[in-house]
């Protein structure tokens, strides 16, 4: 049986409720930060990232970009680490946007194209599954009831 997660109850609320924001302080819908998450996760899993695979690092202050790239990372079953040189991938602030290290924009990966690869994955996600280092401490994606859990500091 597969647990019931933070990335589950998501995919519900963009359901039930889609043009309700994702957190109140943004304009970002449940919907779209849903479909924007899904391109970034069909990207991140693309380039080998997932459960106990590579990790990524987001060094940038609270904004929508960064709790959709948080989430998509969530739905890939990637582990967000706290410093680049702990990741074989780093976002941060450049420009006014969020860009890795080899110029990646999160804008390309916000509009890939969501494939099944993203729902197969899901099942290979569990309560158990590593998902963020917070303060040194690994989270796991159990530990994540709330969306404002997952993309907080």
């Amino acid at each position: 049986m597969i647990d019931d997660l933070l990335i589950d109850r998501q995919a519900r609320a963009a359901e039930r409720q889609p043009q309700a924001p994702l957190l109140s302080r943004f304009a970002l819908t449940n919907a779209r930060a849903w479909a924007q998450s899904g391109g970034v996760a069909s990207w991140l899993i693309a380039q080998g990232f997932g459960p106990g695979a590579l990790s990524i690092a987001v060094s940038a202050i609270d904004s929508p970009e960064r709790a959709v790239l948080l989430l998509g990372a969530l739905r890939a079953g990637a582990i967000v680490v706290e410093t680049a040189g702990e990741a074989a991938l780093a976002f941060a602030i450049k420009e006014g946007g969020l860009v890795s290290a080899d110029g990646i924009a999160f804008a390309a990966l916000a509009r890939c194209p969501v494939d099944a690869a993203v729902a197969e994955r899901r099942l290979h996600i569990r309560a158990d599954t590593p998902a963020r280092v917070i303060g040194g401490t690994c989270r796991r994606h159990a530990d994540f009831v709330t969306i404002t859990e997952a993309v907080e500091d």
